[in-house]
């Protein structure tokens, strides 16, 4: 998994690319808990990635689950789409039951 990272006005923003599968989750691990560290706001494209597993969906679950606890926010640049839609909806990610969640990852009901 490629992925970049900047900063932008509210926060850290990264870019994930390409597989963002078990074999991959170290790098993401890395941007990841260096934005989280930092203490401000996350901002997450995931557009580019080509195919997802579990491991990345519970690695941006403990993000924001991190980040919330020092009153941060996670936020995706868009809904997740694709493959990591499909993880989502396997994994009992999307359950109407968890409004919450079920916003992160579709944006449904977002202007």
């Amino acid at each position: 998994m490629s992925d970049t990272s900047d900063n932008c006005d509210s926060g850290s923003a990264i870019a994930f690319t390409g597989a963002a599968t078990i074999p991959h989750v170290t790098d993401a691990w890395t941007q990841l808990s260096a934005a989280v560290a930092a203490g401000d706001d996350v901002t997450l494209d995931l557009s580019g990635v080509t195919s997802a597993d579990l491991s990345f969906v519970q690695l941006i679950e403990s993000a924001r689950a991190s980040c919330a606890r020092h009153g941060a926010a996670v936020r995706l640049a868009g809904p997740a789409e694709g493959s990591l839609r499909d993880v989502l909806e396997r994994g009992g990610f999307l359950d109407p039951a968890d409004g919450e969640r079920v916003q992160f990852w579709t944006h449904a009901g977002v202007a």
